[in-house]
């Protein structure tokens, strides 16, 4: 009975505490809350000099949105404005100029620059500073400079060929057999017999070919050595067959 008497004394305190801690219990929430959609809204911009896929002695500027948010109204600032030995100076390419007014996520947009070969040491002799300026979709503003440097890509070489030049390839493989096989310069092989069965009947008709080129009196004399042989392995054959069923017997 004391703990009765004692909640029901103070039950407005407990009250008062209670909602205190529901108070802050939802602050909580709404906080977390809140850091979770602005971290499923952020753009993040991402700046780079990459090589081509294909072909490594071409450098691309590579312009993407690796965020969860999109971007809006992007402007670009260079330093130096512009580079002589570019085989595409920055105030031709249009984005780079006029900006970006939206740039989703997962968005990438490369960029041509220059072929190396030739022009290399005095490219890695100029580093780029690129800032670029965007907004998110609650209109906040992000700022984040970019360093690139080409001799960054000094000693890079490439091995083998990249995936999607060999599916590229390999399609347009498949397009010229499809393409003859339709106008008949080609005409696929349909197997009904083992491959083993095959390439035999194939020496057999090549051989049999060879001999019928030849004189008929030779022709008669290998067809006679070749009875001679036939006859040999098929007794051997059977005198084989017959030891393998007496030994069988045996044991």
């Amino acid at each position: 009975m004391g703990i009765i008497e004692w909640l029901n004394a103070n039950s407005g305190v407990i009250i008062a505490i209670a909602t205190v801690v529901l108070v802050g219990i939802t602050g909580c929430y709404v906080y977390l809350t809140w850091r979770l959609l602005k971290a499923n809204n952020t753009p993040e911009i991402a700046i780079s000099l990459r090589p081509h896929e294909a072909h490594v002695n071409l450098v691309m500027l590579c312009i993407e949105n690796i965020g969860t948010g999109a971007a809006h109204n992007l402007q670009f600032v260079i330093n130096p404005s512009s580079i002589p030995c570019l085989d595409m100076p920055f105030e031709k390419i249009g984005f780079l100029n006029g900006g970006i007014n939206y740039f989703e996520p997962g968005r990438k947009i490369e960029q041509f620059l220059v072929n190396v070969i030739g022009k290399f040491d005095e490219l890695k002799q100029t580093p780029i500073e690129m800032t670029v300026t965007y907004k998110d979709s609650a209109n906040h503003l992000y700022t984040r400079p970019f360093h690139l440097d080409f001799g960054e890509n000094r000693g890079l070489t490439q091995i083998d060929r990249p995936p999607l030049f060999e599916i590229a390839k390999t399609t347009k493989d498949i397009q010229r057999d499809l393409r003859n096989i339709a106008t008949g310069i080609y005409k696929p092989i349909i197997l009904t017999e083992t491959v083993s069965d095959h390439r035999l009947r194939q020496r057999v008709n090549a051989l049999e070919s060879r001999i019928e080129q030849l004189p008929n009196e030779v022709q008669e004399d290998i067809l006679q050595e070749l009875a001679i042989v036939v006859t040999k392995r098929e007794q051997e054959s059977q005198e084989k067959d017959q030891s393998d069923e007496t030994i069988m017997v045996e044991d």
